[in-house]
């Protein structure tokens, strides 16, 4: 039994049997089943993207429970993710386990508006703390993006256009060779966009702000022998985006280039043991008229894991984090950490512990740890769960040493977080359900409380967030299903001599409700999405809306499929950041074209 559960990541590349959907890779660092995960979890696979029509990692993101966005305009502009009611910069985001966010932004995020899905198998969500098994940044979770390694030959060719002159090209090739695969994807895109601002707006321009680039991808893969594999990427993007300004400037744009590559080794030693070496390296240049900014993201890890028992694994490893940043003054930091982390199951109880130290260049060490645990009731089908873990976000570069703001004695911003929660099977309506309560903590918060004459970066305040999460998917007919979720939030930080204040942009509560199904050739979908009354950080309200998008399909004999995709099919005037217009009612059309 447990070399087979050892073996299962090479299962995945070496045979078709094994379905990637049936294991979580994110949860434990190594594939583990579904079944054995207790933490609150999502994916988002490449069937949903295209199901759904998702253009965007935010319309991936915007469909999962708990996680709101807000943005300065349409496509390619920036965009701020928020994951159980914390920013951006409490959410790590990396690419087949590899981080990929940008040291030379403010809070070192990831620059959600330039991520593509050209290339995605499948984005995996663990939400709640996970420091103590990847380190800075994984307050609020970790969202990984897992690239295609295909095992049948196949030959993608889609073209789509629509309002606002949007036209998009990809290809997509996957060719399995017999000890591996290659794969290459090329997108293209283009659109002349709208005005990113609006009349509330002190940057209002009248003009359209157009979003344009180009994405190549290269995978591939190669195991010599059933005890050795090793995976590769390498993915090259530049465009550019037109933005509103002060002073007034109609020609203002923003140029983005970012390169990425990672390296991965894995070795099966014996019928109980194997190691993984992973590499990983990731440069992204923003270039404005007022400046230049770069961020390069260098890691490396180490990692062996040992079964026990059957049902009983160890693991831990060494990782090493590099950030250097160019904004335009040149700075860099570095962590060394090291974690272990058991999982196994006793008495019908799924359990993990986790436990982790980690050594920055800057303001020295920090330990994190989780435990959760999971047990599932056969008979009604119902399975329990609960996490409790710590996490940490170290100070950005730019807050370190940014040249007049910075400030070296900067400590790491610490938090706890907990949730507990239950999923049910609805056997009869082949669906199921799940409820989920959180919470979190996040003390020695960075910022610069300007409004009291202090203008450097300090550890100034804390932030409380708390809620809970219903979302299910039933089976009503044959071919036809009903999904939604719910989430109710309460965020809020603390500021000295002002006390508790909401934090700016969170709905309280939200919801997605839709319908899918399939008749004979014919796919399709339904959905809506609504936030309540959110607050502003300037203390304007952004009222409430509900925008209702939908997809349908057509598939033709011989690998040619007809779609069209409606984007706010009522027309909602909404805003999610104060003085930023979104997109009004939108159609595109579009084919595929697939061959082997």
């Amino acid at each position: 039994m447990r070399r087979e559960l050892l073996a299962l990541s090479f299962a995945l590349l070496l045979t078709s049997t094994v379905k990637a959907e049936d294991v979580l890779v994110t949860a434990n660092r190594i594939e583990v089943p579904e079944e054995s995960v207790s933490e609150d979890f999502e994916v988002i696979t490449k069937e949903d993207i295209k199901k759904y029509g998702f253009t965007s990692i935010s319309d991936v993101l915007a469909y999962i429970s708990g996680i709101h966005l807000s943005s300065n305009g349409g496509l390619g502009q920036v965009t701020n993710v928020y994951t159980l009611g914390l920013p951006s910069k409490h959410i790590l985001v990396m690419v087949n386990g590899v981080p990929v966010y940008d040291p030379s932004r403010i809070g070192g995020e990831a620059n959600f508006e330039w991520i593509d899905l050209s290339n995605v198998e499948r984005i995996e969500v663990i939400k709640g703390p996970q420091g103590a098994l990847y380190g800075s940044d994984a307050v609020a979770g970790v969202i990984n993006i897992i690239t295609k390694k295909p095992k049948e030959r196949e030959f993608k060719l889609t073209t789509e256009g629509g309002k606002y002159k949007t036209f998009k090209e990809r290809f997509y090739a996957g060719l399995p060779l017999e000890k591996g695969f290659l794969s290459l994807s090329f997108e293209n895109f283009k659109t002349n966009g709208f005005s990113a601002t609006n009349s509330d707006s002190p940057y209002y321009e009248s003009d359209n702000d157009g979003f344009r680039y180009k994405a190549g991808w290269f995978s591939y893969g190669y195991s010599p022998s059933d005890r050795v594999r090793i995976t590769g990427d390498l993915k090259v993007r530049g465009g550019s985006v037109d933005y509103d300004s002060l002073p007034y400037n109609p020609k203002a744009k923003a140029n983005y280039d970012n390169f990425f590559t990672d390296l991965k080794g894995e070795f099966l030693i014996s019928d109980d043991l194997s190691v993984s070496a992973k590499f990983g390296h990731n440069r992204e240049e923003r270039e404005y008229p007022y400046g230049n900014y770069t961020g390069v993201v260098r890691y490396f890890s180490l990692q062996p894991v040992y079964y026990l028992s059957e049902n009983t694994f160890l693991t831990g490893g060494l990782n090493y984090r590099q950030e250097k940043a160019q904004t335009p003054s040149k700075s860099s930091a570095h962590t060394r950490s090291a974690f272990v982390e058991l999982h196994g199951e006793i008495f019908g109880v799924t359990y993990t512990g986790a436990l982790r130290r980690d050594w920055h260049s800057q303001f020295g060490g920090k330990t994190t740890y989780k435990l959760s645990a999971g047990y599932k009731i056969r008979l009604t089908g119902t399975k329990l769960r609960a996490q409790y873990g710590t996490g940490f976000k170290a100070p950005s570069l730019y807050q370190l040493y940014g040249p007049g703001v910075g400030n070296e004695k900067l400590k790491a911003e610490t938090s706890e977080g907990w949730n507990v929660g239950f999923d049910q099977r609805i056997p009869y309506l082949k669906g199921s359900f799940s409820v989920t309560y959180f919470k979190n903590h996040v003390w020695n918060l960075i910022d610069m409380p300007w409004w009291q004459g202090v203008y450097k970066y300090t550890n100034y305040n804390k932030a409380l967030t708390e809620g809970v999460e219903i979302k299910g998917k039933v089976e009503v007919i044959e071919n036809l299903s009903l999904f939604g979720s719910y989430t109710h939030l309460r965020a809020e930080d603390y500021k000295p001599g002002s006390g508790w204040e909401k934090l700016a942009r969170r709905p309280e509560f939200s919801y997605t409700v839709g319908v899918e199904g399939k008749f004979k050739g014919v796919k399709t979908s339904l959905w809506a999405l609504h936030y309540s009354d959110r607050e502003d950080s300037n203390g304007k309200t952004l009222g409430g809306f509900t925008t209702v998008n939908c997809y349908v399909s057509y598939e033709f004999k011989g690998g040619l499929e007809l779609y069209a995709k409606g984007i706010n099919l009522t027309d909602e005037d909404y805003q999610l950041a104060y003085g930023y217009n979104t997109m009004g009612r939108a159609l595109f059309v579009g084919l595929n074209y697939a061959f082997k």
